[in-house]
């Protein structure tokens, strides 16, 4: 059978891993919610893509096609989306690493989350937290972004909070 393009949905994927070739930015090996496994290639449109011949993984991903998650903030390889229920693996799996952690002082924001996902090339790698008068951005999937990606991470999260409120 001829290869063939087909998305991944980001629901699907249960774990990312680095690509153990170079072909630059946005290429990972992916765990499926299924226990299958297949390379991906990271696409704008906010989901993932595969390029593959096997007939399992096709009708599989065929079936289940699923709605791309929700982001309420998104610019460029950065979002922001609201914790879901199914987060909560997650959230155990990133009790057991030291995260990356930077606080700044903030006024609060009435329309802004006081807890969400922050997201690189549509991976999860940290969550944020405002309060009263400090935002709390904890970086835990740190194989997956550069520090200099964080600072402008940080730098849209300011603008983030500001579109939220003017809403």
């Amino acid at each position: 059978m001829k290869s063939i393009e087909i998305i991944v949905p980001r629901n699907l994927i249960k774990k990312f891993y680095l690509h153990p070739e170079p072909y630059g930015d946005g290429s990972y090996v992916i765990d499926l919610v299924n226990g299958m496994y297949t390379d991906v290639f990271y696409r704008e449109e906010g989901d993932f893509i595969t390029n593959t011949n096997d007939t399992e993984l096709i009708s599989y991903l065929k079936k289940n096609q699923m709605d791309p998650r929700g982001y309420f903030f998104r610019n460029g390889v950065f979002s922001f989306r609201l914790i879901e229920n199914n987060d909560s693996d997650l959230f155990e799996e990133w009790n057991s690493i030291s995260p990356i952690h930077i606080q700044m002082n903030i006024s609060r924001r009435q329309n802004v989350p006081s807890e969400f996902i922050f997201c690189f090339y549509w991976i999860e790698v940290g969550k944020v937290k405002v309060e009263t008068d400090k935002l709390t951005f904890d970086i835990h999937e740190k194989d997956f972004i550069q520090m200099i990606d964080i600072a402008v991470a940080l730098d849209w999260l300011q603008e983030c909070v500001k579109q939220v409120d003017s809403q």
